[in-house]
């Protein structure tokens, strides 16, 4: 006797492939109860039979536990501000094709294993068996022991940081001594007092003509002033999405200067732009 066979196609999506076959899956189901409703044909071994395939789709794997035991401890640990579990490989025996795997869950101070024919499957059973120990625990942070209150709580943060900065107490940090206020007072000085037809020049250049070679000018008052200039670019764009450049200025006290554009090569020129703006600021007589 011949039977009516009909051909059910659906398609699902997901975030991963598994989830995209349980989607495609689903809808098949779908389609065969509403098939077997409208011709009559839906009878108890045909819901048996979804019953089965749905079983199958709603727990993949063959260890019985419900659900995603490890999601549900991590989202314990999380709502009761504990750190994560942790997962350790205990032991590996058996046949290539028979191997049992023994993977350790621990929280604190609480250890449990789980036993598989897989990682995934031990994983899976030491979290449902710290999930199941651990539920009915006290709720305590990860960094306060039990029985503290939220102000016993902040308490013992305060003394926490406070203990580890102690040793900054008598901890001596340079500051910039006399001797040294005195270096960079004469430096201004000897700055203001400075000579050369460059730095003179400097004085009576405008600075906001586009078409001026800044970098070539800065570079001419460094040499006849003998100090260095460094460009230093920098990888990241700005906010507005154009090129960055550092130039320093190996004086005493060492300056720096920025500069931005829409290329690395403006950006240098608005860099050295800005350093002799500095620089015809502090040679002003």
């Amino acid at each position: 006797m011949d039977e009516d066979i009909s051909l059910f196609t659906a398609m699902g999506t997901g975030r991963s492939k598994k989830e995209a076959k349980h989607a495609a899956a689903k809808a098949v189901l779908d389609k065969m109860i509403v098939g077997s409703q409208e011709d009559g044909s839906g009878g108890v071994g045909a819901n048996n039979a979804v019953s089965e395939v749905k079983a199958e789709i709603i727990s993949p794997y063959d260890d019985k536990i419900p659900g995603n035991p490890i999601g549900t401890l991590q989202e314990m640990c999380m709502s009761r501000r504990w750190p994560p579990p942790s997962y350790e490989m205990v032991n590996e025996e058996g046949l290539p094709h028979e191997r049992l795997f023994t993977i350790a869950c621990v929280v604190f101070k609480h250890r449990e294993t789980g036993t598989g024919k897989s990682k995934k499957l031990a994983k899976r059973q030491a979290a449902h068996r710290m999930w199941e120990k651990l539920q009915d625990s006290p709720i305590v942070s990860s960094s306060v022991g039990p029985g503290l209150d939220d102000e016993d709580e902040i308490a013992h943060g305060v003394a926490n940081v406070a203990a580890r900065y102690a040793d900054l107490k008598d901890s001596k940090i340079s500051t910039l001594t006399t001797p040294h206020s005195h270096k960079v007072s004469q430096f201004h000085k000897n700055l203001k007092l400075s000579t050369g037809i460059k730095l003179n020049e400097l004085q009576t250049t405008s600075l906001n003509d586009a078409n001026f070679n800044f970098v070539q000018f800065l570079q001419e008052i460094a040499s006849e002033q003998q100090f260095e200039v460094t460009y230093v670019d920098i990888e990241e764009k700005s906010i507005t999405g154009k090129s960055q450049c550092l130039v320093q200025l190996s004086t005493l006290p060492v300056a720096v200067c920025y500069g931005s554009g829409n290329s690395s090569k403006e950006a240098q020129a608005s860099a050295a732009q800005n350093a002799l703006e500095y620089l015809k600021i502090m040679t002003k007589k």
